[in-house]
């Protein structure tokens, strides 16, 4: 008896222990901060205006800022830009310097770098870094390349470290038409739409795995702490 309670012992302090890694190792993936292209991939017509953001998602103790977005100048034309460091939807608490904050479109290139100072706080969520508009001269594809650095803050005049931070990209794949056609009469198919099997979020998962593990560990507990039962046979005289 003692040795199945202890087994039994063994087994839930193991899934309770798989569980403390699994889930915080989901909130770490979810809060991976990225500098991302926004839309990532767009498809324009020749002459179209095009809008870009650069978004910032998910920081931790922002307090500088060098962001570098690149495009081909071939394809696409800059019309206007915009940072917004230091306002309500942007990123960096302020007072903000504006460091450098240029557009070149000879080389198709945009650099924003700037940092809060004192007496502001450090920044933490997500937000707009700029945007910029173009208009597209030319049919082809044109990659968005965006790379940045990202300072934390570094109280009582000590050094800032680098934020990891993954970049992500874009690509413009400019047409010279719309890419739409004439519409025809429709084909009847004979095929039936094929049943698409809806996507549970992990996290659901594993609740669900939770409450079922721990019914099925509360009935075997039950099972084998339950009370055996000894007839005692009084010997004939």
């Amino acid at each position: 008896m003692r040795f199945e309670r202890k087994k039994t012992s063994i087994i839930v302090l193991l899934f309770v222990a798989s569980l403390l890694i699994v889930f915080p190792f989901q909130m770490v993936k979810a809060q991976t901060t990225t500098v991302t292209v926004s839309p990532q991939n767009s498809t324009p017509v020749v002459g179209q205006t095009l809008t870009i953001d650069i978004q910032l998602n998910n920081v931790q103790n922002l307090y500088g800022v060098d962001v570098t977005l690149d495009w081909n100048p071939a394809y696409l034309s800059l019309q206007t830009n915009q940072s917004f460091v230091g306002t309500s939807n942007g990123v960096l608490d302020s007072p903000v310097l504006v460091v450098q904050d240029t557009a070149s479109q000879a080389i198709g290139e945009y650099h924003l770098v700037a940092t809060s100072y004192s007496p502001a706080g450090a920044f933490s969520g997500s937000g707009t870094i700029g945007t910029l508009t173009f208009t597209v001269t030319s049919a082809g594809q044109s990659s968005l390349t965006v790379s940045s650095t990202l300072a934390s803050y570094a109280p009582n005049g000590g050094t800032s470290e680098v934020i990891p931070a993954t970049d992500v990209s874009g690509t413009v794949d400019a047409t010279s038409t719309s890419s739409s056609s004439p519409s025809t009469s429709p084909t009847p198919s004979s095929s039936s739409p094929t049943p698409t099997i809806p996507e549970f979020p992990l996290i659901a998962v594993l609740s669900i795995c939770v409450i079922l593990s721990s019914i099925a560990i509360a009935l075997a507990v039950k099972k084998i702490i339950k009370p055996t039962y000894v007839s005692i046979i009084k010997p004939q005289k």
